[in-house]
């Protein structure tokens, strides 16, 4: 089970139809909110209408007064990728991301420009939580989540899927605009700290980089995934 609260992340959830086991909603939002109860009566979800001090107890302080209990997320294997889509896929690898708030702040972008899955190794990584959850705002519903042994192995088999591989580094000398978007590609982001790993700089097609002109030469993980994957979804 897996708490999730806030007032987007509760809304996607239940418009995602999730397998939430009970909703709780704070008696004051009912004077400001009053279609949620309408909401959550059509979707038939249980609910109760709790007051400031019951929800703060079960649910952190920044709930705004939405949270609810679900199910655990479902989380994918390496089959998934042969589910992929065979014309101008877009998945994004990410190497190394071990901070929660990171990892949630890049699947809201993920779910924003339409990529297909998010690839993790089961090591080095962020796990699903409720802070990842939270920092979502609710894209975590609408995203494809895998853990993997092997980033190596990933890779391999994506290239003999089609897919491209573009990793990203400040040393790179490709930019988002030379890369042809009619491809599938597999973008990969480097951890906060260290980058990307060797191995998955050789295994990459090619490396971008983002032009900067300010003084400081890099960028949080979360923003440079934002620009990256704005750059390269496919257009609609």
């Amino acid at each position: 089970m897996i708490k999730v609260y806030g007032k987007n992340c509760v809304y996607e959830a239940i418009m995602a139809k999730s397998d939430i086991k009970e909703i709780y909603i704070l008696d004051d939002v009912l004077k400001k909110d009053k279609n949620i109860i309408d909401i959550i009566t059509k979707a038939k979800y249980k609910y109760n209408i709790v007051n400031k001090k019951t929800i703060d107890s079960l649910f952190p302080n920044t709930n705004q007064g939405y949270a609810l209990i679900r199910e655990d997320y479902k989380i994918y294997d390496e089959k998934i990728i042969d589910e992929l889509p065979k014309e101008k896929g877009r998945v994004l690898i990410l190497d190394g991301i071990q901070d929660p708030h990171n990892l949630g702040a890049i699947l809201r972008s993920v779910d924003a420009f339409g990529y297909d899955l998010v690839i993790l190794p089961k090591n080095r990584s962020a796990f699903v939580n409720e802070v990842v959850a939270h920092v979502s705002t609710g894209a975590i519903e609408h995203v494809k989540i895998a853990y993997v042994n092997s980033l190596l192995n990933i890779i391999t088999k994506l290239k003999s899927n089609n897919y491209w591989i573009l990793g990203t580094d400040a040393s790179g000398n490709t930019l988002t605009s030379q890369i042809d978007k009619s491809l599938n590609l597999a973008i990969i982001i480097g951890s906060e700290g260290f980058g990307m790993s060797k191995t998955l700089v050789k295994q990459s097609d090619f490396l971008i980089t983002i032009p900067m002109r300010g003084h400081v030469n890099s960028l949080n993980a979360s923003v440079s995934a934002g620009i990256v994957l704005k750059d390269l979804m496919n257009e609609i």
